[in-house]
């Protein structure tokens, strides 16, 4: 029987390899979710820079047209492969609104192009958007292409998505056998989990199997089928993949986490695992929040002990820590949370010595 432990050395371990090239590592995730805010990066660079080879913030976006993959929405807005792409934007053969079309053909005519460019073709109309706000009309038609696999991202100049028309892709399986392997991705990506959770995230999916009893009996099915195993650690059901365990490996590190980390992003199962609340706390009033705009967990050998707040100023490096519990006071844990906001420093191509720490 696995203890609580093995159990949480075995979520580290397989979330953290061996440091490789980018494209391996976005393979190795699945899927990798992405945050436009930077404090002090994009939440797909932070989460990167620990599994990838002397990576740098922006490399994603600097070697994304070469890499081979696709932005689309699986359980978050992120990035996936073209097999990912392909189950999630099949042609579904339905006409197009009239507005899309055209939109559509100047994509075609004058692709890659920014949302402003198409803009400034179509016009500067303003409409509802999903969040009960307002966007402009090209901008919102554009997203809506993309929802249907008729465009996708080229690439991005300074943050901003620009678009091409896409290759059609005729997917041959059913809704229910893809949504299966939606599941299998996602299980890959976030990594072992509850049931509930999972499915919770992929609610998105219900246009491919409408009732959750539906979806419940998808996941089912693969688990008789013997592709997600289930291991039960305190009396709770956790469901992974086999096969995706690495090498074990001495946890001596500390490292800063990005908010959407695989290791953190099922916020019950930290709690299991270390036994205390962690909270993102960007869109929270600042009177109201405890641990600050953008803090970071904080994993020190196979324990998340609190927290960091980065801020680069004038081109210098300042953190802060935070602690759920008591502070480690040995010299091993000062010198690994020194390599570790030096290294920070370094990914964001800031000169050496250029950080220094508040606390910790």
């Amino acid at each position: 029987m696995t203890t609580l432990e093995q159990f949480r050395g075995q979520i580290i371990n397989n979330s953290f390899g061996e440091p490789c090239e980018l494209s391996e590592v976005i393979d190795q995730l699945g899927f990798l979710q992405a945050d436009p805010i930077r404090s002090p990066a994009r939440a797909q660079d932070l989460i990167l820079r620990h599994r990838v080879k002397d990576y740098q913030t922006g490399d994603l976006e600097k070697q994304y047209p070469s890499l081979g993959i696709e932005e689309c929405f699986l359980y978050a807005y992120g990035f996936g492969s073209k097999d990912l792409w392909q189950l999630i934007h099949p042609s579904d053969g339905k006409p197009l609104a009239r507005k899309e079309e055209i939109a559509l053909k100047l994509v075609s005519q004058h692709g890659p192009i920014h949302p402003k460019d198409l803009e400034a073709l179509m016009g500067s109309e303003r409409v509802k958007n999903y969040w009960g706000g307002y966007s402009r009309s090209a901008k919102m038609t554009l997203e809506s292409l993309h929802d249907r696999g008729a465009i996708r991202v080229s690439h991005r100049n300074k943050g901003i998505r620009l678009y091409q028309t896409a290759e059609t892709n005729s997917n041959s399986l059913g809704s229910k056998e893809r949504f299966k392997e939606i599941l299998i991705i996602s299980l890959k990506s976030i990594g072992a989990t509850t049931r509930k959770f999972l499915l919770s995230e992929l609610r998105y999916f219900k246009y491919l199997v409408g009732s959750r009893e539906e979806r419940q009996k998808c996941l089912q099915e693969l688990i008789e089928a013997g592709r997600i195993r289930t291991d039960l650690i305190d009396s709770i059901e956790y469901i992974s993949l086999d096969g995706s365990k690495l090498k074990q490996r001495p946890l001596k590190s500390v490292r800063i986490l990005a908010p959407f980390d695989p290791i953190v992003r099922d916020r019950t199962r930290f709690e299991h695992l270390w036994n205390w609340t962690y909270r993102f706390e960007a869109y929270t009033p600042k009177a109201k929040r405890k641990l600050g705009y953008y803090a970071m967990p904080l994993l020190w050998r196979d324990q998340v002990i609190g927290w960091a707040n980065a801020n680069v100023e004038d081109q210098r490096l300042k953190v802060e820590f935070g602690y759920a519990s008591k502070k480690p006071t040995t010299k091993d844990y000062r010198t690994a949370s020194e390599k570790e906001v030096t290294r920070l420093a370094c990914f964001l191509k800031l000169k050496k010595d250029s950080w220094e720490i508040s606390k910790a």
